[in-house]
């Protein structure tokens, strides 16, 4: 899970022009909270009250124009409250906010990504069900004689009734589309439930040209909780 979250995350942060990797981002350990650290610099802080828990992930890739935090909440409380991107807030130490990227900015990527991979997936079906019929096997749709089998209609269109199928994380983009799907979005998250995902920002191009360490406040509402996760944004 760390290797695929840190390689999800490396993919948004790619998913813009002259990546250099000059920064990261690296977590104090909270005050009253713990301090959890992976491979190759993953790091997980985490704050709990009666009634949220909420751990701030830094991946440990590099950042450049873009950067991910990964912002995960547990509702623990008797009333149910929003959790979206609108309830993050990075900010450096002297104010600067690194803002959201817009997520019009992956819609166009993921569309192209889902029809790349609904053509693969439907060349390599057709592909299996040829060789199995060759070998003097069958598919396993139940299409009438005669007629082709039936091709999924879509990209989510489930692929459990054939055989022979493609594994879906061989296919083309499918570790970009893994990424764009774990993309934090507004949630109502009710009482004993979980939500939370990658906040995406874009860094100032000022910012990126002072090549020095930054102070970094990661600020995270919860109802009318707020926590706070201090931190620092590391020049190399």
């Amino acid at each position: 899970m760390t290797r695929w979250m840190m390689a999800a995350a490396a993919a948004l942060a790619c998913a813009s022009p002259a990546f250099a990797g000059n920064y990261k981002i690296v977590l104090d350990r909270p005050a009253g909270g713990r301090l959890l650290t992976g491979h190759m610099g993953l790091q997980a802080a985490d704050e709990r009250t009666q009634d949220t828990l909420v751990r701030v992930v830094a991946p440990g890739n590099r950042v450049d124009v873009r950067g991910t935090v990964r912002v995960l909440v547990l509702n623990l409380g008797p009333r149910a409250f929003t959790f979206g991107p609108d309830q993050v807030t990075l900010r450096l130490g002297d104010g600067t906010v690194l803002k959201p990227t817009p997520v019009e900015q992956f819609e166009t990527r993921k569309d192209v990504a889902e029809q790349t991979q609904y053509r693969a997936r439907a060349i390599d079906l057709a592909n299996r069900n040829k060789l199995s019929s060759l070998l003097g096997g069958s598919t396993a749709s139940a299409s009438a004689p005669g007629q082709p089998a039936e091709i999924p209609t879509g990209p989510s269109a489930s692929t459990s009734s054939y055989s022979f199928q493609s594994d879906s994380d061989l296919l083309p983009h499918a570790e970009t589309l893994n990424a764009i799907y774990q993309l934090l979005i507004p949630l109502t998250v009710k009482p004993q439930q979980a939500w939370g995902g990658y906040y995406v920002f874009d860094v100032p191009k000022d910012v990126q040209r002072r090549k020095a360490d930054q102070a970094l406040t990661i600020t995270v509402r919860t109802g009318a909780e707020e926590h706070r996760f201090s931190g620092m944004l590391r020049w190399k």
